[in-house]
């Protein structure tokens, strides 16, 4: 069931909170460096539909929803997708599953709703099986676009 009130998930209000050291995940270095071999052109980047149990989080000990704001954070953004507002997961493939590097509160959001597949922006080709409508790859400049740059 939906809230019918929540903090609205745009991008200002994410990054307040986001800004309380708690709620600050360890950094994935391996994702700094794709991203910033995406946005240079160097690495392709895809849309995707993932099956959830293929996301993995980068640190799966942090737990954003244990801080008051981390939960409403999680919140917000379960109660946008119930209202067709569905958040996109930035992932990247290894092994045989997918990491998300710091999407903890979507990712979050998304294991309460529990569907069978999420959308993610996948950087690199998501070749693994159970990934749908892999559209892509995009330009650099749109994924500049999609990364708010």
């Amino acid at each position: 069931m939906c809230p019918l009130e929540y903090l609205e998930p745009t991008p200002e209000n994410l990054a307040k909170l986001q800004r309380i050291p708690e709620l600050t995940p360890p950094t994935d270095s391996v994702f700094m460096y794709l991203l910033e071999e995406a946005v240079s052109g160097r690495l392709p980047v895809y849309f995707a539909a993932v099956p959830l149990h293929l996301v993995w989080p980068f640190a799966p000990d942090f737990d954003i929803e244990a801080h008051p704001v981390g939960k409403q954070m999680v919140d917000a953004v379960y109660a946008a997708g119930c209202l067709g507002r569905i958040e996109k997961l930035w992932v990247y493939p290894r092994d045989n599953h997918f990491i998300s590097p710091d999407d903890y509160a979507i990712l979050a959001a998304a294991r309460r709703g529990d569907p069978d597949l999420v959308p993610c922006w996948v950087l690199g080709y998501p070749h693994l099986p159970g990934v749908q409508d892999i559209q892509g790859p995009f330009r650099p400049e749109d994924v500049r676009k999609m990364l708010g740059c």
